[in-house]
């Protein structure tokens, strides 16, 4: 898969980013985050050390930080580049399309390498219904995410986030006019788990 993106981009820099260890500065903010994620398998973590020297060996940056995950260093590779550079972004998370501006693209693995998505602002528009990439946080403020174990708020799913996040435009706004929203029980919903959902928003970012 690296092979074929290098041959496809030719990028001019290239660098790899991988989680330190399943400890993170999110777990202070909330125990449970990830808390469902079996352990990798021994027969997957016994390679990493070996990726790595290989990596070394085709002069390509391995960056890793305790207390961070992949997601962020990526983040904050995206958000702090240089305004002449493009970034583009590989990967098979699509948490990362909230980094997603003028000249940041990701290149979404759907199925390896052979099915790949490529999204820049307008495509994440295309699929999701209008928004900014941005607003990612707020949809999972609400709705949550099972893979990482953020609870959102409890009964709110994809499609009611959607509408309300396209109405109102972030969580905040959300919860700040709970008594327009029309609904008994979405109302008390969200004004059970206000914290929920801020909690779940800062989680996502």
């Amino acid at each position: 898969m690296l092979l074929r993106v290098i041959s496809d981009v030719k990028p001019k820099w290239i660098a790899i980013a991988f989680d330190k260890s399943r400890v993170t500065f999110r777990n202070n903010m909330y125990a449970d985050y990830k808390a469902q994620r079996k352990e990798t398998p021994s027969e997957l973590s016994e390679q990493f050390p070996i990726a790595k020297k290989l990596l070394e060996a085709m002069n390509i940056s391995v960056l890793e930080l305790e207390g961070y995950e992949a997601d962020d260093i990526i983040g904050t590779f995206a958000l702090h580049k240089s305004d002449e550079a493009e970034v583009i972004i590989v990967t098979g998370d699509r948490d990362e399309l909230q980094l997603l501006k003028d000249n940041v693209k990701v290149f979404y693995t759907k199925r390896g390498i052979t099915d790949i998505q490529e999204f820049d602002v307008e495509e994440f528009k295309a699929n999701y219904e209008g928004l900014e990439p941005s607003q990612l946080v707020d949809l999972k403020g609400l709705m949550g995410d099972a893979s990482d174990n953020i609870p959102g708020v409890p009964g709110v799913g994809p499609k009611t986030a959607m509408k309300l996040i396209t109405e109102y435009q972030s969580v905040e706004n959300v919860l700040a006019n709970i008594e327009e929203i029309k609904g008994k029980s979405l109302k008390e919903k969200l004004e059970e788990n206000k914290e929920k959902a801020i909690l779940s928003k800062q989680l996502a970012r």
